[in-house]
């Protein structure tokens, strides 16, 4: 039998984590790949598999002979293996600790390598797993070598005495579930596999086994301190100067003028270290980081955290990154003026860490810790004491102790890495007590946990909210109010606040995301914040669209609420990354006295390269170089002449995209007017049938609709007033009451009319037939001519059913030969009343399909926020409305969108074309995690207005 490791809270035989490095050869030339070392074989590649039901069948694994294939890294599930399976905060268990299914199922990796050179050379032989989900046994020709846990660690076996000459055969028996998997109930996908890099080391008899980088800044020089923390003596080449280190001892060198490392200058200095026959590359970035005052400081700078949460994802891979994969993160989130990444929940490969210094990102580096579900547990006390459970557990604290431990000295010599965290969502305890202290012990960075605001009462009141042994108060979600009117209020908290999770970016959104910034940007208190999160986490298998929670027959899931990322799972990017974009923007662009006047937010670097000034109405373009000092306005000498309808962008040197720009814009349209016209109205039994010329329109005595309109011989369908728009995922917190409500099902029963001159006046009341009594009232106005009509619109929405409508104003159900579009409002992206920073108010151009935003899972979309006017056409016949606040054109309805579950699921073809008039739309906000939209940004109670339509020939 197998040792029940797995429900064990220790490994076995894996050395203790030091910092990353490869060593290569003492005569190799610098490189910066590990591939290139001479002393570095990867085991990346075909493996052979065997899947088991239960680790309880997997007595011998080693004995057997797999011959199924599958690449490493990878998770099983890609392969056929196990089933996806996505939950939030929930165990996929039972909550047993530390006991785990006996159906846990097992999977046999195995492969064969050859190290004849090292053997001959005398050197050790080093096997390291870089990630692997959940534990693993590992046995080398035979014998066991050692067990692992702590998914997201680099696992390193010293296996020198197991290798032979010729073929080695290494055998690795990976579980799904263990005793650390208590500590990983991270809001993921359930992976299980070898998901990261595997390879060897070659290494000398005695070798260089540890050390660690520190810098500090002086008056007028930096300090570069080398603590060699093995027992190899070191010789250590740092600028012009060669410094011996023997082990257990610290060498220094002076950096006079030095430049210093930042997000904004990620300026890296060579090391080597020479050991025996070994050289290591080291890139080391002098920077400072500390919290004084209350204030988070970098180089004693108070700079801002304008962050992202990042998990491990993609879409055809799952946890298994690649190196292409995580570059092409890390350049797209500077692309969008990204400066700092939380590695939720858990640490990242170390080659990300590397990325992050040569890139310039700021690092929360965070251990691979999250208990969530044990909130669900069924045991007794509050939410609080629930979630606590294993933070009060003596059973782990050793465990969440090392798992800091391993975060801390697998990455400590990165300059990237400002911030060490603690884990996500685990509770507060003495577990975390333990883990604080033991991490302040290993470094000097700043000890973030969120956790700590989840204590239960008792500590609370026993004043251990302000005396934890932390650096920085951390908060999920609050509204920007309570940031000012709570936290700076407050004369006992002395620590910066940092968001770590913030904006929720399920869908279309995140709306509101300015206000956030508005108020960070007004305290050196406030740190930043981290958008949560960067990718949406939809897993394409096996289709040609994403899949979420429960669409792999799963029966314990958490729907669509992974897919909840500030870019589309293929990390391109979504209209709320150019809202981010345009929010983390670096430089302040306003206008006064017909001067321009830009400010530069960086701390450490100027703003440096072009000015471009765009008149679109003329085309006519104006260009300079600027050169704007850290923290620093100028103010540009020459006076525009116009500047009501102008478009401001900085581009740096690099080229490429703006990083800044800003819009002043001041569109005038003329309105268009009914010419007066005889009309004929007949008052029928059922319908009012209205005609104006070449216009014909039909109004239902039954509803108050206007159920056709026919213009110039055309027909065009309804107009109806409308209510409802497929719920954004932002809304997932306040749709269940519009479903109940019915808002999806409304009727209109008209209870009177009036026939006036060529108007119709009619009231109408809305609700569903299951309504106890109407949610709306409204009085409609219709005002009829050839060219269009009029409505004139009153409304009062009851008390008791829902917070506010989703929208209101009108539908017209165009045919689907409607495909061009034209429109004044904020655009050419998707634009609401808290989501429209990045776009520019104009005129735009544009058609019906490509007003479509493929959101995973289809929802409200494609609206211009500020509309002063929108015309579709179908070449023939042009329809117009204006006096609305929003619109949209786009070829479903909105029953459509709302019924569909997936993008890839939607008609191939248009349905029509469904122009949507609204006098008001609700924001959009971040209520699916975060705070509810705000109260002035939602549809009001009641409210009047009037929306006209117009039809014309081209």
């Amino acid at each position: 039998m197998l040792e029940k490791y797995y429900e064990k809270d220790k490994s076995v035989g894996v050395l203790p984590p030091r910092a990353y490095f490869i060593p290569f050869n003492r005569d190799q030339e610098r490189s910066e790949r590990r591939e290139d070392s001479r002393r570095f074989q990867s085991l990346n590649g075909t493996w052979k598999i065997r899947a088991y039901e239960s680790v309880l069948d997997a007595d011998k694994f080693w004995e057997d002979d797999p011959t199924e294939e599958i690449p490493v890294p990878s998770c099983v599930q890609y392969y056929g293996y196990d089933r996806f399976q996505y939950v939030n905060d929930r165990y996929p268990f039972m909550y047993d600790p530390p006991r785990v299914p006996a159906h846990n199922p097992a999977y046999h990796f195995t492969r064969t390598f050859v190290a004849d050179d090292a053997i001959a050379a005398g050197d050790r032989v080093y096997l390291l797993f870089e990630g692997v989900d959940s534990c693993f046994y590992l046995y080398i020709n035979g014998r066991f070598v050692g067990f692992s846990q702590i998914s997201h660690k680099v696992s390193e076996f010293d296996i020198t005495d197991y290798v032979c000459e010729g073929e080695n055969r290494v055998d690795v028996l990976v579980l799904k579930w263990c005793f650390g998997s208590y500590l990983e109930d991270q809001d993921k996908w359930r992976f299980t596999g070898i998901f990261r890099d595997v390879y060897l080391l070659f290494r000398p008899q005695y070798h260089m086994t540890d050390y660690k980088i520190t810098t500090s800044l002086e008056k007028d020089h930096a300090v570069v301190t080398f603590e060699n923390k093995g027992k190899v003596s070191a010789l250590v080449r740092f600028e012009d100067t060669e410094l011996p280190v023997e082990g257990g001892r610290s060498a220094s060198f002076i950096v006079r003028e030095p430049r210093l490392w930042s997000a904004e200058d990620p300026y890296l200095y060579d090391m080597d270290i020479v050991c025996m026959e070994e050289k290591i590359f080291e890139r080391v970035g002098i920077r400072t980081v500390c919290v004084k005052n209350g204030i988070f400081l970098v180089n004693g700078k108070p700079i801002k955290l304008r962050g992202v949460n990042r998990h491990d994802f993609h879409p055809d891979r799952g946890a298994a990154v690649t190196e292409e994969d995580m570059l092409l993160s890390l350049t797209q989130m500077k692309k969008f003026n990204v400066n700092a990444v939380r590695t939720s929940h858990y640490p990242s490969s170390p080659l990300l860490y590397r990325m992050c210094d040569e890139l310039g990102l700021y690092v929360m580096s965070e251990s691979d810790v999250e208990s969530h579900g044990s909130h669900r547990s069924g045991k007794e006390g509050t939410y609080q004491q629930r979630l606590a459970l294993m933070a009060e557990d003596p059973t782990f604290r050793d465990q969440v102790c090392e798992r800091s431990i391993v975060n801390v000295e697998w990455n400590k010599n990165h300059p990237c890495v400002l911030i060490w965290s603690l884990g996500n969502e685990a509770g507060w305890g003495a577990n975390f007590i333990a883990a604080s202290e033991t991490v302040k012990k290993l470094d000097s960075r700043p000890v973030h946990y969120e956790g700590f605001w989840e204590m239960d009462r008792f500590h609370y009141m026993n004043g251990e909210f302000y005396t934890v042994p932390l650096d920085m108060i951390s908060r999920m979600y609050p509204q920007p109010s309570w940031m000012t009117d709570e936290y700076l209020t407050d004369p006992r908290e002395t620590r910066p606040l940092v968001l770590c999770e913030y904006a929720h970016a399920m869908g279309n959104g995140p709306g509101g995301l300015e206000d956030y910034w508005k108020v960070i940007e007004s305290n050196d208190r406030f740190m930043g914040g981290f958008i949560w999160e960067w990718f949406d986490h939809g897993v394409r298998y096996k289709t040609r669209g994403y899949r979420y929670g429960g669409d792999f027959g799963e029966k314990v899931h958490d729907g669509n609420f992974c897919v909840d990322g500030i870019v589309f799972p293929d990390c391109s990017p979504k209209p709320g990354t150019y809202e981010m974009k345009k929010v983390y923007q670096p430089a302040v662009i306003s206008l006064s006295a017909n001067r321009l006047h830009i400010f530069n937010k960086y701390y450490f670097i100027s703003l440096r390269g072009t000015l471009r000034i765009t008149w679109p109405a003329t085309g006519k373009v104006q260009e300079c170089a600027i050169e704007i000092p850290p923290r620093n306005k100028i103010v540009c000498d020459e006076v525009l002449q116009d500047t009501e309808n102008m478009r401001v962008e900085i581009f740096t040197d690099k080229g490429g995209e703006p990083v800044a720009w800003e819009n002043f814009y001041s569109v005038k349209f003329e309105k268009l007017s009914f010419r007066r016209i005889k009309t004929e109205i007949e008052d029928g039994d059922r319908y009012i049938r209205v005609t104006a010329g070449e216009s014909v329109y039909t109004l239902d005595k039954t509803s108050g609709i206007l159920t056709s309109v026919k213009a110039f011989g055309k027909e065009l369908g309804a107009i109806r007033p409308n209510v409802w728009r497929a719920p954004i995922d932002n809304d997932m917190n306040e749709k269940a009451d519009w479903y109940s409500a019915g808002l999806n099902r409304a009727v209109c029963d008209m209870t009177d009319y009036k026939i006036k001159g060529n108007s119709v006046t009619v009231g109408i009341r809305m609700g569903d037939y299951s309504s106890w009594r109407p949610w709306l009232t409204l009085r409609l106005r219709y005002e009829f001519s050839e060219e269009g009509v009029r409505i004139r619109i009153e409304y009062l929405t009851a008390k008791g059913y829902f917070l506010s409508l989703p929208r209101i104003g009108f539908r017209l159900s165009l045919p689907a030969e409607f495909t061009r579009l034209r429109y004044c409002a904020y655009g050419p992206g998707e634009s609401y009343n808290d989501l429209y920073t990045y776009c520019a108010k104009g005129e735009y151009t544009s058609s019906v399909c490509d007003e479509y935003v493929h959101y995973v899972r289809p929802q409200e979309c494609g609206s211009h926020w500020g509309a002063d006017y929108a015309e579709v056409t179908d070449g023939d016949l042009i329809v117009r409305a204006e006096g609305m606040r929003s619109f949209s054109a786009l070829p479903y309805s909105q029953e459509t969108l709302t019924a569909t579950a997936h993008d890839d699921e939607l008609p191939e073809n248009a349905e029509g074309t469904f122009f949507c008039a609204d006098l008001y739309m609700g924001g959009l906000g971040t209520n699916s995690c975060g705070p509810a939209v705000r109260q002035d940004r939602r549809v009001p109670e009641s409210g009047s207005g009037t929306i006209s339509f117009f039809w014309s020939k081209k």
